[in-house]
């Protein structure tokens, strides 16, 4: 069993240079092979652009993957024989489809449409099963390919994901794992298992394997001003508070409302991006991007059009009865200077 000092997951505010901490982990030692993983096509691509900014392209030593197309390529195609007696079944991941209510986890259905397509609920159960199935051959195999393995955004880990993840905190292979579980927009799949652990509940998770992983904690946003730091932490009272880096002053600065009337001169005054909750969302004409896409980026100011329970919290400062925080958190902590809500 590894030492807990070689395993570290950095629990850490928006803002507070997670995916730096990745990144520059990833290009410090040339000579150990690493792999970079993500859930998101859109985290992912973000990572690759800012590796190439720095030393202009990918190093050879870096292997950057996709959640699923990592447990894929190397959990599940290579000993698919051990789960299901033959090779070449698999083909590869369906996103969208859900398996019968009724099958039954030792046959082909559980695990794979008909087209040999993984289900999406079923990819890190599979991937763990074949681990069994093949008496530990998947992490063995890791161990031979990699020294390293970054995990970004971990709080999208959920169900059979923090059963992978458990398997690879007990390998040979050194992991380090960065998240907010602020920001817990997005899940791996739907599964009810390790439902306890989704969101804030993946701290207790990581405060049960203490032996296999120590916890860091970053609590200062080099992002947000205080203003800014101060609504967001109001949101997870049960968290540690967000602490502005420095003191920011423009002029314009924290959380604000204003009326739908006044959308067209703010906008055309302080310039920021509109955020929205969906596609359906009326944002009075002015183009936006949805909170879920805008995760991981940096802007200046954003323009909030809330939803219903946004607009009651806005009103009320009552966090127990807002049912989606991890949205409102990502939008308002997009912005370094400004959040502005349209009520």
């Amino acid at each position: 069993m590894p030492s807990p000092s070689n395993n570290v997951a950095i629990i850490a505010v928006a803002g507070a240079r997670k995916t730096e901490a990745v990144i520059e982990g990833a290009l410090g030692d040339p000579s150990r092979r690493v792999l970079i993983t993500t859930y998101t096509n859109e985290n992912l691509n973000q990572i690759a652009r800012r590796i190439q900014a720095k030393v202009g392209v990918i190093p050879a030593h870096i292997s950057i993957r996709s959640w699923f197309s990592f447990l894929l390529s190397e959990g599940i195609r290579p000993y698919q024989h051990a789960v299901f007696g033959e090779v070449g079944l698999v083909r590869g991941l369906d996103f969208q489809g859900k398996r019968n209510q009724f099958a039954k986890k030792e046959t082909r259905g559980y695990f794979l449409d008909r087209h040999g397509d993984v289900y999406k609920d079923a990819m890190a159960d599979l991937a763990c099963h074949a681990n069994e199935r093949s008496s530990g051959s998947v992490v063995a195999r890791l161990e031979a390919v990699f020294d390293q393995i970054y995990i970004d955004e971990m709080q999208d880990l959920v169900g059979y994901d923090l059963d992978f993840l458990q398997l690879l905190l007990e390998s040979r292979i050194d992991v380090t794992a960065v998240g907010d579980p602020r920001q817990f927009t997005l899940a791996t799949n739907q599964g009810s298992r390790n439902k306890k652990y989704r969101g804030a509940g993946l701290v207790d998770w990581l405060d049960e394997r203490t032996v296999l992983c120590r916890r860091e904690d970053r609590s200062t946003s080099a992002r947000c001003s205080e203003g800014i730091c101060e609504f967001a932490s109001a949101l997870f009272p049960n968290l540690p508070p967000l602490d502005a880096e420095e003191q920011i002053t423009t002029g314009h600065d924290g959380v604000h409302t204003i009326e739908p009337h006044e959308v067209h001169a703010y906008v055309e005054t302080y310039r920021p991006v509109v955020l929205r909750d969906s596609k359906t969302t009326d944002t009075l004409g002015q183009p936006a991007m949805n909170i879920g896409v805008a995760k991981g980026s940096t802007f200046d100011r954003v323009l909030i059009f809330p939803t219903k329970p946004m607009k009651k919290y806005l009103a009320d400062g009552d966090s127990t009865k807002l049912r989606a925080p991890e949205r409102l958190y990502v939008a308002v902590t997009r912005a370094r200077y400004s959040a502005a809500f349209v009520v």
